[in-house]
């Protein structure tokens, strides 16, 4: 018998024992069973426990040296700058968009115009422009408009319930428009008069609105009330001193209640005379002028310094106009003036002036020295001294009917020549008169600025002043020479080059055109200028032509006033002339036949002085049928 049947059978008769033994070999296989499970169970989780408590070589870890490491806080600290810095950019992109939108010049721009050369109390129009040059519309938009205080509002287009507030509303994309106001400026020649706009809106695809702000100078060049305050600068104690305020109006002044304010001089006595007439002040040194008129009006301020005035003393003008309850300034003057307490008083005067003035190349300057003893005691041998200083003097034109001695650029009169200065009593008094040209232009020195200084100074007996004190002389008047503008017109067929840019018959025929060309030409050399306008006037049996054109400024024409201009803003010396062009047609009335007429009755060029700041004028010479500015035409000037 095999083995394995052995083993086979003894295993049969094990467990056959085991079954007639009953229910204890039952339990003693459950609880081998239970504890198999156990121990299978704790062997599970050892291994569990030792994959933990491994490296990555299989080998147990000594938990004893385990460090713990602590927790990583800088990452909540990066990912907060990063938050921080995400929100940053967001907030700083949208202010850019903002900004970015404010700032487009382009986006909503609003302008302000208005007439060249303004004239104070004359009627003007501002033109205020704006536009949205976006796609986007604007809405909400208002103008407000703050004018200055020398502007008077008359009307408004489109309309508004206030002189100075504008509300637009909607403005569609790419789209524009226009506020005209009308209104008149008074205000002081040369001062600045500024508008300030302020132009709120609101795009429609946001909810921030934006503000434009527009500023506007304009300044006034002219006036339509002439105004004109001469003082000396300096004021003999105790003897009336002049001062000329003098005004003229033109045909469309509106100026008029014109107040005369001057400081007050407690210090002098002050009388106000319309010829011999003396006006009376409303309170002190406050005085209602006469009404202006297209006449020349003179007024004399009469001073009378006391002791008690200071040696340097202040005057102070002001002429204001009233329009309702605002009050304007019309023009404003300071003069400094010394006080002199002289033994001899001399006042001298040019041109019927006392104070500086303009003055003009050719023209003739005429002296009046006034003099008068006005101490206690009796003078003797006086010689009274004229000092005229000045390149552009003609000392050949003098005409001096009391036969002074020249003495370098000083005429000197004594007892020899006037003999009531052998011995002058107290009050006695006197005038001497003399006049004295001006240098023409063509034996002028032009590198000499022009200036003329003059005064009057007295002496007695031999003694020589070499210097005079203030009170031994009389005011001094400084002279300016103006600048040398004029006008140079011309009417041809035939240009400088024998080219026709004329047509049509010559001599004229009545009813029929003849078209002739004006040739306008600036001459101008000495100071700058500004403010230079041409204006000619054409006759109704003249009409305009057009090819205008000129080498600086605009020349255009106005049907209404039938007047032909030409407006340049500046006129350096340097640029020694200006020309312009334009053509005319002349057709002669039936009752012109056999006559010759008047094509242009001369023209006119004005201008201001930058130096001087004197107003210029020159008149150029009548045009007729004649043309006798052309040089191959050979006419009589006779209508057919």
């Amino acid at each position: 018998m095999s083995k394995k049947s052995i083993n086979k059978k003894s295993s049969i008769d094990y467990f056959e024992q085991m079954f007639q033994a009953g229910r204890p070999v039952i339990k003693e296989v459950k609880h081998k069973t239970h504890k198999s499970r156990q121990e299978l169970k704790e062997q599970e989780v050892e291994d569990s426990l030792s994959e933990i408590y491994q490296d990555e070589s299989g080998r147990n870890i000594d938990v004893q040296k385990i460090s713990v490491r602590p927790r990583r806080r800088w990452l909540k600290i990066i990912l907060f700058l990063i938050y921080s810095a995400i929100v940053v950019v967001v907030v700083y992109l949208s202010y850019r968009y903002y900004i970015s939108y404010q700032a487009k010049d382009d986006l909503f721009t609003v302008t302000i115009e208005t007439d060249k050369n303004l004239v104070a109390g004359r009627e003007f129009t501002y033109v205020i422009s704006y536009h949205n040059k976006g796609r986007v519309a604007l809405e909400d938009v208002e103008i407000k408009i703050d004018w200055p205080n020398s502007f008077i509002f008359k009307e408004a287009d489109p309309a508004t319930t206030s002189p100075n507030l504008w509300h637009i509303g909607h403005i569609p994309g790419e789209s524009s428009g226009q506020i005209i106001v009308k209104g008149i400026l008074i205000n002081k020649i040369g001062e600045n008069n500024q508008v300030h706009l302020t132009t709120n809106f609101r795009p429609a695809n946001l909810s921030s609105t934006f503000v434009v702000n527009t500023t506007y100078n304009s300044i006034l060049t002219d006036s339509v009330l002439a105004v004109g305050i001469a003082a000396p600068d300096t004021l003999a104690i105790g003897r009336d001193n002049e001062v000329i305020i003098s005004y003229q109006g033109q045909e469309d002044n509106i100026i008029d209640n014109l107040q005369l304010l001057m400081n007050n001089v407690e210090w002098a006595e002050v009388k106000l005379l319309d010829g011999d007439q003396e006006i009376q002040p409303e309170n002190n040194f406050r005085w209602s002028l006469p009404t202006s008129s297209s006449e020349l009006k003179n007024l004399k301020l009469l001073i009378k310094p006391n002791e008690q005035g200071g040696s340097l003393e202040t005057l102070s003008f002001r002429l204001e106009t009233n329009v309702g309850e605002q009050t304007y300034l019309v023009d404003s003057r300071d003069f400094d003036c010394h006080l002199v307490n002289s033994r001899l008083n001399l006042l001298l005067k040019i041109n019927g002036s006392n104070a500086d003035s303009s003055i003009f190349a050719g023209k003739p300057l005429n002296y009046r020295i006034d003099y008068m003893n006005q101490g206690d005691t009796t003078l003797k041998d006086v010689k009274i001294i004229a000092s005229l200083e000045g390149a552009w003097l003609d000392w050949s034109s003098l005409k001096d009917s009391q036969g002074g001695q020249i003495s370098g650029q000083s005429i000197v009169w004594s007892k020899k020549e006037i003999p009531s200065l052998a011995l002058l009593k107290p009050g006695a008094s006197g005038s001497i008169i003399f006049s004295i040209n001006v240098k023409d232009w063509a034996n002028g020195d032009k590198s000499d600025p022009g200036e003329i200084r003059s005064y009057a100074y007295y002496q007695l007996g031999d003694n020589t002043v070499e210097k005079p004190t203030d009170e031994e002389k009389s005011n001094t008047i400084v002279n300016q020479l103006n600048s040398d503008l004029s006008l140079a017109e011309s009417v041809v067929y035939f240009n400088e080059d024998n080219i026709a840019v004329g047509s049509g018959p010559l001599p004229m025929v009545a009813g029929e055109t003849t078209y002739l060309k004006v040739y306008w030409r600036i001459n101008n050399s000495f100071h700058d200028l500004r403010d230079i306008e041409v204006v000619g006037e054409l006759p109704d049996y003249v009409s305009w032509g057009g090819k205008n054109q000129s080498s600086i400024g605009e020349v255009s024409y106005d049907e209404e006033t039938r007047q032909v201009r030409w407006h340049i803003d500046r006129l350096p010396a340097n640029n020694h002339e200006a020309t312009g062009e334009f053509s005319i047609g002349i057709t002669p009335r039936s009752d012109q036949k056999n006559q010759i007429i008047v094509i242009l009755s001369g023209s006119t060029v004005t201008a201001i002085d930058n130096v001087t700041q004197a107003r210029l004028e020159f008149t150029a010479q009548a045009k007729t049928s004649r043309l006798e500015d052309d040089t191959i035409v050979q006419t009589d000037g006779l209508v057919q």
